[in-house]
């Protein structure tokens, strides 16, 4: 079968293009390029297997000419970043079309997976005490906090893939990190201390830094997403599922500032611990940021055998020391 990898130039979708295709599955990748990070000149969509197309999910004609050629389809288009959807909340709603484009077109020949977020959770931590589940409440506050018009866009876009016609799956993702993520703009919370420690500058932390966060491991991901869309393309019948995708190691922002600074002291790349300043990542719009983020991934687990292996200070080291010799090649 062919797959179709909408947002396919951001980073999780060239990764998962590349193994789709080096198992030989081909691919196709469709983005609009609209955020600043994503590329189709990239080494991981430099494979015979694999074909970019520069266009958007918003173009009905070409989505359904797509759709009518590839019977796997993952879709990943969305604006990216908390500051991006603060100060566009119209287009980060407007998204909604584009996911309506491809809902309209699915058949019950398709397998359908969606690139949801851990953030339709909300302010999952004011209500519960213990990690995230699927069926767990949403909870967000008031229309006036911007910050939640991605989180609601998400959950209305699960919500549409649960009624199609194919086999679905919607993926709630947690705290992604790797080499060259958000390059050249750091958005998140990894890419960002990475950033900083590189140019030797403070830390900068959101609020008190005591909120934790789960983070995982680039290709663990990409290996859930692929193991995933197996099990999807071996069931018969309707298929609706919603899973968590993340890793096991939970910190506080503080702490994974903190493993950041050690990694890069292992690796030579500091002598000694750099500041960190809290309360210093400001966004255009106020929220309320003191909320934990913490997965249940047995569901995954029991599915298709899901199961993050990089370890944290791994991935940490892996992906301080890629950028450290990007940044010496590029100075020389």
């Amino acid at each position: 079968m062919r797959a179709l990898i909408t947002g396919g130039a951001g980073y999780l979708g060239r990764h998962l293009a590349r193994k789709l295709a080096s198992a030989g599955t081909p691919v196709t990748v469709l983005d609009d390029l609209s955020c600043a990070n994503s590329r189709l000149d990239v080494a991981e969509l430099d494979h015979p297997n694999i074909r970019a197309v520069h266009g958007s999910t918003l173009d009905a004609g070409l989505v359904s000419t797509l759709l009518g050629s590839h019977r796997i389809v993952v879709h990943f288009a969305s604006v990216v970043g908390v500051e991006e959807t603060i100060r566009q909340p119209v287009e980060t709603v407007r998204n909604l079309q584009g996911t309506l484009n491809v809902i309209e077109r699915l058949t019950d020949t398709h397998v359908a997976v969606f690139g949801s977020s851990a953030d339709v959770y909300g302010l999952h931590s004011r209500v519960y005490d213990r990690e995230m589940r699927e069926d767990d409440l949403q909870v967000f506050e008031h229309a006036g906090v911007n910050r939640w018009a991605y989180a609601k866009v998400k959950a209305l876009e699960e919500l549409l893939f649960s009624t199609s016609a194919a086999r679905v799956m919607n993926i709630r993702f947690f705290n992604c990190y790797g080499p060259y993520m958000d390059q050249p703009y750091p958005k998140r919370v990894v890419p960002q201390f990475v950033g900083q420690v590189l140019r030797h500058e403070p830390l900068r932390v959101s609020g008190d830094g005591t909120q934790t966060r789960t983070l995982c491991y680039f290709q663990d991901l990409v290996d859930g997403v692929a193991a995933a869309i197996d099990w999807l393309a071996g069931q018969r019948g309707r298929v609706d599922a919603t899973i968590n995708l993340g890793g096991t190691e939970t910190l506080t922002v503080l702490e994974i500032a903190d493993a950041v600074q050690r990694a890069a002291i292992e690796l030579g790349l500091i002598e000694q611990p750099l500041p960190v300043e809290t309360g210093a990542q400001m966004y255009s719009r106020p929220f309320d940021d003191g909320w934990h983020r913490v997965p249940d991934i047995r569901r995954a687990r029991e599915l298709f055998g899901y199961e993050p292996r990089v370890p944290l200070a791994e991935g940490l080291r892996r992906t301080l020391a890629i950028h450290h010799r990007s940044a010496v090649h590029e100075s020389r």
